[in-house]
């Protein structure tokens, strides 16, 4: 077994395209972290899923989740507010019909539940500037990881597996839009920032 690093920040994003909240420790099961990305913005009229690509203000909302409950910052409204406050806030906003739905399991996930990113590629200023989701408070890295200089880059981690804290991850794939790579959850626990990040 191979320490790779340390797991530096924990983050959860609980709506889909929304900036979220860094956390100490996170329950990780098959769907990815408890709570992220379980909401996502939706057209009130289409149903259809509205993400930050098409809507790039959604990324300037801020979503947590208190005592088990969504709370949502929108820009203009009162803080922390609930699922339907929160959807009609957003309306108003966005000059548009939205509403926030909940969907359990993976929620809202594209392509694997958890997302990685090191330090490292943060600080990349070359690849910065021509990738707008470098910057971890938009919606993008769960796991931010401080690396040894042995562990390489993230790219080569693909098709390996990884523990952190009692977390199993299996990466599955570099996204094309952003830094880091994607991972399946092979065994669900609980981790923490500070954890070691070790390869089998």
């Amino acid at each position: 077994m191979t320490v790779l690093g340390q797991v530096r920040e924990v983050w959860v994003f609980p709506v889909k395209s929304m900036s979220g909240a860094r956390v100490d420790e996170a329950r990780v099961e098959p769907g990815g972290l408890v709570g992220d990305r379980s909401w996502a913005v939706v057209d009130a009229e289409s149903g259809e899923t509205v993400t930050a690509k098409q809507e790039p203000r959604l990324r300037e909302a801020v979503a947590r989740v208190v005592d088990g409950r969504l709370a949502v910052d929108v820009p203009g409204a009162s803080p922390g507010l609930d699922e339907q406050a929160a959807g009609e806030a957003l309306s108003t906003w966005l000059g548009r019909p939205v509403r926030l739905e909940h969907r359990a399991g993976s929620g809202f996930v594209d392509v694997a539940p958890v997302h990685l990113v090191s330090t490292a590629s943060l600080a990349d200023a070359a690849h910065a500037e021509e990738c707008e989701a470098c910057d971890v408070t938009a919606p993008r890295a769960n796991l931010v990881l401080d690396l040894r200089p042995e562990a390489g880059a993230e790219p080569d981690w693909v098709g390996r597996s990884l523990g952190t804290g009692e977390v199993g991850l299996h990466v599955v794939r570099r996204p094309a839009h952003c830094l880091g790579v994607y991972a399946d959850v092979s065994v669900e626990g609980t981790l923490r920032a500070g954890d070691d990040v070790t390869s089998s």
